[in-house]
């Protein structure tokens, strides 16, 4: 109004009427307690208290355009404290090796990585532990947390070629009765079961064994060290597949499956907009969980959509 120069010019540039333009002006005068405006039947113009206004809207309009402005850089740009809880043995093999690289990618990230449980994942451990994405092995809790299956981890029994060599190598799963078996225990349980009951499928026979426990332990890294060492033979989703490549252990009795391999999972709050550093890092993921293992010694690689997720350039979301 105050650059058009009458209410009808103020009208047609904003699309109203004169008639909403002129009740405007009035309610903003009366909002005041002052006179915006001199009117004549020829021209409006500005009071000093009108002018003061003007003044001031513009700088109020001004600054609104900044903050604006910065909360969509803030926005587009992919930094800030990022909490992720991941499993150990997810952590030491698969996503520790390759998280240089997201680091050099996304350097405006500040990255605080929490070693959890197998079973943690839950909304309450999530809120506990302040952490924004959870990875996890095993089923997922109902929750009203977002989760996406990467990748299921395939069990096979091994042993190391020393072992084998003395002990002998099994042809049945029944066989496995006679061997030291290395049973991987849940660290919530005083029982073994059901992690030393194994089951086996070929065609169609199915069937289920008890393994005699011959040395148990919660620690995974412990069983597979002891594997390693010729303690005995073991079932496990492993994450190391380089220790089957290398030949330091040994797959027995490959021509049987056994069912049960746990899957592995990303799990994180359903937001709107969800910030970037967050997509950033599950982009990461699926992309490390890709990659790992190609010949899918040990998991079963989920096909998974990847987005493009970059600090140069990011699409909306």
């Amino acid at each position: 109004m105050a650059d058009a120069g009458s209410f009808a010019a103020a009208a047609r540039t904003l699309l109203l009427s004169p008639s909403a333009i002129s009740h405007a002006v009035a309610q903003l005068e009366q909002e005041l307690g002052a006179r915006l405006f001199y009117r004549t039947t020829r021209q409006v113009r500005l009071t000093a208290e009108g002018e003061d206004v003007v003044q001031r809207g513009r700088e109020v309009l001004k600054l609104m355009a900044e903050l604006g402005s910065a909360v969509r850089q803030d926005r587009e740009r992919v930094s800030g404290d990022l909490r992720v809880g991941i499993p150990p043995g997810v952590s030491r093999h698969i996503v520790m090796p390759r998280i240089a690289g997201f680091m050099r990618q996304f350097p405006e990230i500040r990255l605080q990585v929490m070693n959890t449980g197998a079973n943690t994942g839950s909304v309450k451990d999530m809120h506990l532990s302040g952490a924004d994405i959870h990875i996890r092995v095993g089923e997922l809790p109902d929750s009203t947390l977002v989760s996406r299956t990467l990748a299921t981890f395939r069990f096979g029994v091994y042993g190391s070629a020393e072992y084998l060599r003395v002990q002998g190598t099994p042809t049945h799963p029944r066989e496995l009765l006679q061997h030291r078996c290395l049973v991987h225990k849940s660290p919530r349980s005083a029982t073994l079961a059901p992690w030393n009951q194994w089951d086996y499928v070929l065609d169609d026979e199915r069937g289920t064994i008890t393994v005699p426990a011959t040395f148990a332990t919660d620690d995974r890294e412990a069983l597979l060290v002891a594997a390693v060492s010729g303690a005995g033979l073991f079932r496990i989703g492993m994450f190391s597949p380089e220790l089957i490549e290398s030949g330091r252990l040994v797959r027995v009795l490959t021509e049987w499956s056994w069912p049960g391999g746990p899957k592995l999972s990303i799990m994180y709050r359903k937001q709107s907009p969800q910030p970037r550093r967050i997509l950033a890092f599950i982009d990461f993921m699926m992309e490390v969980i890709q990659t790992f293992d190609p010949h899918e010694y040990t998991l079963t690689h989920r096909p998974v959509a990847t987005r493009n997720v970059s600090r140069r350039a990011l699409p909306d979301r």
